[in-house]
């Protein structure tokens, strides 16, 4: 999972740098509830998206390092120490791997000057969410 945010992120820093040209001056910047374009944006939005992007992925990295600053919900005890933080951390990296390609999404997506798809508001909210239910049904049996 660490390689593919690895990967996306380096596709998506691909794309704009080698597409920055063939990308038009203005981009959708805003969708509607329908999916349809309701305001326009500069291209340069496309970076600070991809930045933010970068930034989160950084971030979420580095709170992996420190398993004893993450708030696991139930009681860490010597027993289950282990199986409590294995969950945790497959839970941190799922949920970053969908951030990333959520992120990725939006800042790919709007260069073809569509719609977005009606499916995409429905899974990017389902998805970390759903993640982060799974992971937290398997934590609560561990406690």
């Amino acid at each position: 999972m660490q390689m593919a945010c690895i990967l996306c992120l380096a596709g998506t820093t691909m794309f704009l740098l080698i597409g920055w040209n063939r990308i038009p001056a203005e981009v959708p910047g805003h969708y509607n509830g329908a999916g349809e374009v309701d305001s326009m944006t500069g291209k340069g939005s496309l970076i600070l998206l991809h930045v933010i992007n970068c930034l989160m992925f950084l971030g979420i990295s580095a709170l992996e390092c420190f398993p004893q600053i993450w708030n696991v919900g139930v009681k860490v005890t010597a027993r289950n120490r282990e199986r409590v933080y294995r969950i945790v951390y497959h839970m941190v990296v799922s949920t970053k791997l969908s951030m990333v390609l959520i992120f990725s999404f939006i800042t790919v997506w709007p260069v073809s000057g569509a719609d977005f798809p009606i499916w995409f508001t429905p899974i990017s909210l389902v998805l970390p969410f759903g993640l982060i239910a799974i992971f937290g049904i398997q934590l609560w049996r561990a406690r």
